[in-house]
């Protein structure tokens, strides 16, 4: 109903099938759009571990805005996971500022007009599960089998079984709300396309992008941190 009213058809909430439909290794938009984004944060790596890095180590007291911010970056993840899981902070600020580099260049590919990973329920729930997985080894490491008393709790081990689900489905609804208000905003007359799609993507891409890496990586650090207290 909502389709014939606004007069164009909306994504649905299923990736759209781009090869091999029917078949078991059916290639989605979203899978493209995550092997995309993968190659993007490869090549921007390798272009500063190769181009960038060799020369500031030559000239370290001259620093260019591109540095800074490089530092600024890695010094937040850097705080943010010795502030909260202390010692294992080593693995954690590493991993997490991947993921938040995913999740947030994922987002950002909407604006290319490609439908985001993260709008995929399923990337979004291999991140909760990759949290949930973490919490549970942190939290093995730190306090061995005393760890698995808590479960004897029910509650508790209700309340360990729906965090990948709460953060999976956090992220997975802020994401796909955003693409779906730009898809509808892109199929209005062309007279309200002239200034309206580039304020709403900076409310509905640029700040999903931003809050929901964010989001993520101060969860995922304050549910390790809870389970190695």
């Amino acid at each position: 109903m909502l389709n014939s009213f606004i007069g164009t058809s909306l994504p649905s909430l299923q990736p759209k099938t781009i090869f091999f439909d029917g078949s078991p290794f059916a290639i989605t938009d979203t899978m493209i759009s995550a092997f995309a984004t993968t190659v993007i944060l490869i090549i921007f790596a390798l272009i500063v571990r190769v181009a960038f890095i060799p020369r500031w180590q030559k000239t370290y007291d001259k620093k260019s805005g591109f540095r800074l911010f490089l530092e600024a970056l890695v010094n937040m993840f850097d705080d943010n996971a010795q502030s909260t899981v202390g010692h294992n902070s080593g693995f954690v600020a590493p991993w997490y500022f991947a993921a938040a580099a995913f999740i947030c260049v994922g987002t950002l590919l909407e604006m290319t007009g490609i439908r985001p990973p993260t709008s995929d329920l399923n990337v979004a729930l291999s991140f909760g599960f990759t949290t949930f997985i973490l919490i549970n080894i942190f939290g093995f490491k730190e306090k061995k089998f005393r760890r698995f008393l808590r479960f004897a709790n029910p509650i508790n081990l209700l309340t360990d079984l729906v965090v990948p689900f709460s953060m999976a489905l956090r992220m997975f609804g802020s994401v796909f709300s955003g693409y779906l208000i730009m898809h509808l905003i892109y199929s209005l007359p062309w007279f309200a396309l002239i200034a309206l799609p580039a304020v709403a993507s900076v409310m509905f891409t640029v700040f999903h992008a931003l809050i929901q890496s964010y989001i993520f990586m101060f969860l995922s650090m304050s549910f390790i941190s809870e389970a190695t207290e």
